[in-house]
């Protein structure tokens, strides 16, 4: 039986790009031996690139090999690779104006007329404004004219820095995270309050530009007071990704004990 033989074909050839590999051996005929979904979830070749992926510089990485891929915030589209190469996605992520973060994986597809017997492997990278995590790749694929799609070997990664902003010092990646911050020296509030914004994730633009008040009750916190994760209100869940800091570059507020 052929299927018997995968596992020595793949390993004979385990240097070589998996899409290739994989699309050949299982461009076949039903009859030939099986072609399903858990296979392709299972295969060794696609979990052990995304494992040993290396991440890329300039950027963190927030998950890796999960069998679901991103739905995160701003869409920036995606593009097709001939190889597993998280270097060239971060690349061309980083090329772009608006990406943030990128998620690269093997997507199951059909490898011609949609049969569930008959598939191959796409790589994708996609490319995202906001944060890539854990918690939102969700999307673990649909079934498509009786052809089940499935996803292996998904990794995430977030840009670790942003571009600066005039008059700031270069931005601190707190990750998931956010400032949680505590009472100053002076036993004072120092929490100003938030504002949103729908424009892209760029705290250099017009309309977005960071503006700290230099107050009697207002400094500058590190990453040690960055504990808020987010909160939960009734059915919804309120999470925090790719969340940078900045500080003014003048005057950072330091706190003088009264």
């Amino acid at each position: 039986m052929l299927f018997s033989t995968l596992p020595l074909l793949f390993a004979a050839t385990a240097l070589a790009s998996p899409v290739h590999q994989h699309s050949r051996l299982y461009k076949r005929a039903c009859a030939a031996g099986p072609d399903t979904p858990a296979e392709f979830l299972s295969y060794t070749g696609y979990s052990d690139l995304a494992l040993n992926a290396v991440t890329p510089p300039g950027y963190t990485n927030t998950f890796t090999n999960l069998q679901a891929s991103s739905s995160a915030d701003g869409y920036g589209g995606y593009t097709t690779l001939d190889s597993y190469d998280v270097a060239s996605c971060a690349a061309q992520c980083t090329s772009r104006a608006n990406c943030r973060a990128f998620n690269i994986y093997f997507e199951r597809a059909p490898a011609a007329a949609p049969s569930n017997c008959t598939s191959s492997a796409t790589i994708k990278c996609v490319f995202w404004s906001g944060a890539v995590s854990a918690s939102n790749a969700q999307n673990t694929g649909s079934t498509q004219n009786n052809f089940q799609i499935v996803i292996a070997g998904s990794n995430g990664y977030v840009a670790s820095a942003i571009s600066p902003s005039a008059g700031y010092s270069m931005p601190v990646l707190l990750n998931n995270n956010a400032i949680q911050a505590p009472l100053d020296c002076n036993g004072k509030d120092t929490y100003l309050g938030f504002q949103t914004f729908n424009t892209s994730f760029d705290a250099s633009s017009d309309g977005s530009k960071p503006k700290t008040c230099q107050f009697f009750n207002t400094q500058t916190w590190g990453k040690s007071v960055a504990t808020n994760t987010g909160y939960a209100y009734g059915q919804d869940v309120y999470s925090v990704g790719m969340s940078y800091a900045y500080s003014n570059a003048t005057d950072a507020g330091v706190c003088i004990k009264a």
